[in-house]
């Protein structure tokens, strides 16, 4: 074997090449073109498959879905208070097919209507993984005691407002952060979504004090933003 074999013993033309061997000069001459085709075709074939894997981040997608409530309505001697029950899963996807994405910090969710704090939960803690293309879930209850949270008038009678349309809509935000690796693991990406919670109710009876419901809208899925 020559050394013009040798250097390309590791291309496939070469090694037809090497095996049939060549039938006069110009066959030499094209076997050692189709080598430089070769390695030319292996080289754009491995940019295309590593950039993708590893040069672009996908950010981790954030979704509610399983969702019920079991109570919503306004209780309270004034009717000024907020009496709910209600539960869902959080659901995480790494969108990425070869990168690892890391919690870079606490995944915590705060339910809110009309700006007024309704629960708070730590989700996940920092230093938590997640595997290229795994969904991980998190179930949460948000409940009331059973007199209601205060919201106060104007945030009452917001909600009146949107039981009477038959929709009354919350908020679910998601702060945390990420690392990609072993790629970006020199930084991280802000997780900063709301998930609007567009929750079906039910007019409630004239009677005073909290009301109690079941309406489950488990087939949807939010998708956070």
């Amino acid at each position: 074997m020559d050394d013009d074999d040798v250097s390309c013993s590791w291309c496939l033309c070469c090694i037809v090449k090497s095996c049939f061997g060549c039938l006069g000069g110009c066959c030499l001459c094209a076997a050692d073109f189709a080598c430089s085709i070769c390695g030319l075709f292996i080289a754009v074939v491995l940019i295309c498959v590593l950039v993708p894997a590893f040069g672009v981040v996908r950010p981790v997608r954030a979704t509610v879905k399983d969702a019920s409530v079991s109570r919503l309505a306004l209780a309270g001697a004034n009717g000024t208070a907020l009496a709910y029950d209600l539960s869902f899963t959080v659901a995480l996807r790494n969108r990425n097919w070869a990168m690892h994405a890391e919690h870079a910090a606490p995944l915590d969710a705060k339910l809110l209507f009309a700006g007024r704090h309704l629960a708070g939960e730590r989700l996940a803690d920092a230093g938590r993984s997640m595997d290229p293309k795994y969904t991980e879930e998190f179930p949460m209850r948000a409940a009331s005691p059973l007199r209601g949270l205060e919201m106060g008038g104007d945030a009452a009678a917001g909600f009146a407002r949107e039981s009477v349309a038959g929709v009354v809509e919350l908020e679910l935000r998601l702060t945390g952060a990420f690392k990609y690796w072993p790629v970006h693991a020199g930084g991280s990406k802000r997780l900063d979504v709301t998930c609007p919670l567009r929750v079906p109710v039910e007019l409630a009876p004239a009677t005073p004090g909290p009301h109690f419901m079941s309406t489950a809208f488990d087939k949807a899925i939010i998708t956070c933003y």
